[in-house]
């Protein structure tokens, strides 16, 4: 039982290590996400969806779900003025897409672009 619990924390630091690529590389979350939207415009070319979408969709909707609880625990000046609506995963991902391709942020981990990304486009006036 022990050995199991090792082998997952293992596993996850992995997983939390290897999202740290950043985002500009090929492998990063552009390329991921790219792939998604690909995917998402032409269903009909790619019947099945590849596990680098998965990646990128859990990772900009999991950077959503947390910049959506935490908004309201922030001082006004760092929360964002969410629509009044749900955000659906196509659109986030197409914010993060244009998002890093815009932006020149190279250095960036992938999960800091996606909060950058979803802060940029529900700016508070």
């Amino acid at each position: 039982m022990r050995m199991t619990a090792v082998a997952v924390t293992v596993a996850m630091v992995s997983l939390l290590v290897s999202g740290q690529v950043y985002a500009k590389e090929e492998a990063g979350l552009l390329a991921q996400c790219n792939d998604v939207i690909q995917f998402m415009d032409h269903e009909e070319l790619q019947p099945e969806a590849t596990p680098s979408m998965g990646l990128c969709i859990g990772m900009v909707e999991g950077v959503l779900k947390t910049m959506r609880s935490m908004n309201s625990k922030l001082p006004k000046e760092f929360q964002t003025c969410f629509p009044n609506r749900e955000i659906a995963n196509d659109e986030a991902v197409r914010l993060v897409v244009n998002y890093i391709r815009q932006s020149e942020l190279t250095d960036t981990d992938d999960a800091t672009l996606a909060m950058f990304a979803i802060q940029e486009a529900y700016l508070c006036e």
